[in-house]
């Protein structure tokens, strides 16, 4: 017997997820949009079904078990029978040396008598999503699985890709991989930096016409699968009233065949100011004070995923469009921001290019989306020396280390110490559920790593895990932030082509580090100190 919508809805609201005063105006809108009410839930609160299985096992004092969790003990399992375990789901499983049954039903009583009869076990009942429990049993069990809806029977292409991709709106994913494997399509989704599995693969069948549909979308060639190939779609979802989301593809060939890789562009970050993105107030003034100077160049350094972008168009929203003449080039745009014009790099368009031709257009701040090479570099510091205010991105582990990548580009010392205003490099780290953190007195052990001078009563916290979080512990993502700021001294010195540790030495207490940044959120408790040693290499502290 499958759980009633009503009871997920009573253990939603008792868990914090819905809001009971809004259920009128999301009954509207479900009969307006002919979906289901939990259809209509989830979207607005951006959470997907599971997280209201899970409310219900913490309702109902039942442990709850995560995809992952779904691992069957093979000895158990292959003593109950096949036909059983088609009408009635469940799973035998061995979680911290307990023997569990996952069930999708709260109330299903004679599953776990059926189970303990069989297997001579005593199995304690655990709630998971039915989906989850479907996949696990027929990826375990070696049957070929079958995504079914109640109202359209087997799902197409075009409905398989939309259910993919309104998951992963559910959840704030900011990729979705489809992967061949030898039997199926692995799916997985990057929420909060970390890849999550999706409930259930997809048949060999079941991915070649997704991928081909993703393809046609995205305007590549589909008969090309031994080619690597880009494209970019705007994909609206289907009976959502939602915005559409930018979607950047890339598909390669492996050996089960071939792979895409899409990366939601924005997702969760449009529209995002600079108090938003956890900067310090150490980093925010000085940040805001450079951006409003009148020329010269700001650089944001990190890694692929690291927000770097996010913190550029932050930047921009800053500046008044209305007063400046901004320009920005990039590969790609990834959000639209109103009042500059964007371009878009190409085959024919590349960032030297852009920014060759910026320069007739009388600009007043430009943003280059990535310095790649010596001609973009030399490009972006000229126009900083001759007036304008440069926004551009690098990949570098640290601030001081965007001098030496410049100088290894090729870039004059000379040109970098006339025209630098300041470096920002940044990572991203997963916040704590401010729900279901639990605090915790460090050890002496932590308290030597943390470093410093700290309270006798300090107190830490440490991720737990609830429906409101998934179970994961971390609600969204928070920025580490390091920034080194070039006065006329330590522009002098750069100019000299000094080294790094002497660039670190001259710029002292104004050289904030990512550590130092890093530790302050844990101490404030947004951030497990885990989270941070596994960002911040110990030679970097």
């Amino acid at each position: 017997m499958a759980v009633t919508e009503t009871t997920l809805i009573d253990a939603g609201i008792a868990a914090g997820l819905i809001d009971p005063d809004a259920l009128p105006a999301l009954r509207l809108a479900a009969r307006r949009e002919r979906i289901r009410l939990l259809e209509a839930v989830t979207r607005a609160g951006r959470f997907p079904e599971a997280a209201l299985y899970q409310a219900l096992a913490r309702q109902r004092g039942m442990p709850y078990l995560l995809p992952k969790d779904l691992v069957a003990v093979p000895e158990l399992l292959e003593k109950l029978p096949a036909g059983v375990l088609q009408r009635r789901p469940m799973l035998p499983v061995r979680r911290d040396g307990e023997y569990l049954l996952a069930l999708g039903d709260p109330d299903d009583r004679l599953s776990p008598e059926i189970a303990g009869r069989a297997t001579g076990e005593r199995l304690r009942p655990a709630l998971t999503a039915p989906e989850a429990l479907t996949a696990a049993l027929r990826h375990q069990r070696g049957g070929a699985p079958q995504m079914t809806s109640v109202e359209t029977g087997p799902l197409d292409a075009t409905g398989l890709l939309d259910t993919l991709m309104k998951d992963a709106y559910l959840r704030r994913a900011t990729d979705l991989h489809l992967e061949p494997e030898q039997y199926g399509v692995r799916v997985r989704e990057r929420v909060d930096g970390h890849l999550l599995e999706y409930p259930r693969p997809l048949t060999p069948q079941e991915g070649e016409a997704v991928i081909s549909r993703i393809k046609v979308l995205a305007n590549l060639d589909i008969a090309e699968q031994r080619l690597p190939q880009d494209g970019s779609m705007s994909y609206r979802l289907a009976q959502w009233d939602t915005p559409p989301v930018d979607v950047r593809v890339a598909t390669a060939p492996t050996r089960w065949g071939e792979r895409v890789t899409m990366r939601l562009l924005g997702a969760g970050t449009t529209g995002l100011g600079l108090e938003g993105l956890g900067m310090p107030e150490p980093i925010l003034g000085p940040f805001r004070d450079a951006i409003n100077r009148p020329h010269g160049i700001i650089l944001v350094t990190g890694p692929t995923g690291s927000g770097k972008s996010t913190t550029l168009y932050a930047a921009l929203r800053e500046i008044d469009s209305d007063d400046m003449n901004i320009l920005t080039v990039e590969d790609p745009i990834e959000q639209l921001v109103p009042g500059i014009s964007q371009v878009q790099v190409t085959t024919k368009v590349d960032f030297a290019m852009a920014l060759r031709s910026f320069l007739r257009h009388d600009p007043d701040v430009i943003l280059v989306g990535e310095v790649r090479d010596l001609e973009t570099a030399e490009t972006a510091m000229k126009a900083a020396m001759t007036g304008h205010l440069v926004l551009a991105t690098l990949h570098t582990n640290d601030a001081v280390g965007a001098v030496t990548r410049l100088a290894d580009i090729g870039v004059p010392h000379y040109l970098i110490g006339a025209t630098l205003i300041g470096v920002m490099a940044q990572r991203l780290v997963r916040r704590l559920c401010h729900q279901c953190r639990v605090p915790y007195r460090p050890s002496a052990e932590e308290r030597e790593r943390l470093g410093g001078e700290l309270p006798e009563d300090l107190t830490l916290y440490r991720a737990v895990g609830c429906p409101a979080c998934l179970g994961t512990g971390y609600a969204g993502r928070v920025g580490l932030f390091e920034a080194l700021w070039v006065d006329r001294a330590l522009g002098e010195l750069i100019a000299t082509g000094a080294r790094e540790d002497v660039l670190r030495k001259t710029a002292a207490e104004r050289y904030y580090t990512l550590w130092r940044d890093g530790r302050e959120k844990v101490l404030a408790g947004e951030v497990p100190l885990a989270e941070v040693e596994r960002l911040v290499p110990k030679e970097a502290r």
